[in-house]
């Protein structure tokens, strides 16, 4: 690819608030974005209307659940023909040079012995404290931990992307019916032996610190993640998949 299109999607369930943040800094970046797709996930407040004020894509999936939503959005890109699909929240927000350092990392990344099916970068909470800590913290346990059963980076719902060819491919090996699980650790474990996705450190988003706030909200996120890698386990044990990875 050349010259990719790049296309924004944000799965979003009642955040309209926060949606419109993020959409105003995809919208004014250096080097532009070729398209958005907002899915409105069963929305109660104005997510729509926010979506089409910045001439996005607005995909109505009903469906409640990260795993229908996420889904319908890159259904949407990939039918709207782009190239790479950009897969961030509603909570985030973005500097004005990071779709510029996103397209040249993928003219980078893309020269691999393993075929490059995505782009893990990570991303910094907004704290008026610690902020990067904790954020380095964070990502990087979870690069660590679900990585090393892996063996390749995960993707990272906040800040990732990847090419829709290979959501072409494994779409229908995903288990979307289970919105327990998270949708990126679903989309990791679906990286085939002569793939990966690589890590990209230099491709930073700024997100909300509500992951953070209250033990309530760590404990479910940890629950819902322990879910996730366990399913992906029954699918893709780790002793397996590291002997498949190293023999490719």
């Amino acid at each position: 690819m050349a010259h990719p299109s790049i296309c924004l999607v944000v799965p979003c369930r009642d955040d309209a608030a926060f949606l419109e943040r993020c959409l105003r800094s995809f919208t004014t970046q250096t080097a532009p974005l070729d398209g958005i797709v907002v899915v409105d996930n069963a929305s109660t407040d104005n997510t729509a209307e926010v979506a089409r004020r910045f001439g996005a894509h607005v995909v109505d999936e009903r469906r409640v659940g990260i795993t229908w939503a996420a889904a319908a959005g890159y259904d949407a890109a990939a039918e709207l023909g782009h190239d790479i699909i950009l897969r961030t929240d509603a909570d985030a927000w973005a500097d004005p040079g990071f779709v510029a350092t996103l397209r040249a990392e993928w003219d980078r990344r893309a020269r691999s012995r393993k075929r490059v099916v995505g782009l893990m970068g990570r991303a910094t909470f907004d704290l008026p404290v610690g902020g990067k800590a904790a954020s380095a913290l964070y990502v990087s346990a979870y690069r660590l931990t679900v990585g090393s059963a892996l063996g390749h980076a995960p993707f990272f719902g906040t800040d990732c992307s990847f090419t829709t060819s290979w959501w072409r491919e494994v779409r229908d090996d995903l288990d979307l019916p289970d919105t327990t699980s998270h949708d990126d650790i679903q989309l990791s474990f679906a990286v085939r032996p002569h793939e990966t996705v690589r890590y990209a450190p230099a491709l930073n988003l700024r997100m909300d610190s509500r992951p953070l706030r209250g033990a309530v909200q760590l404990r479910r996120r940890f629950a819902r993640g322990w879910h996730s890698v366990m399913r992906g386990f029954g699918r893709s044990a780790p002793p397996r998949r590291l002997v498949e990875r190293w023999t490719r």
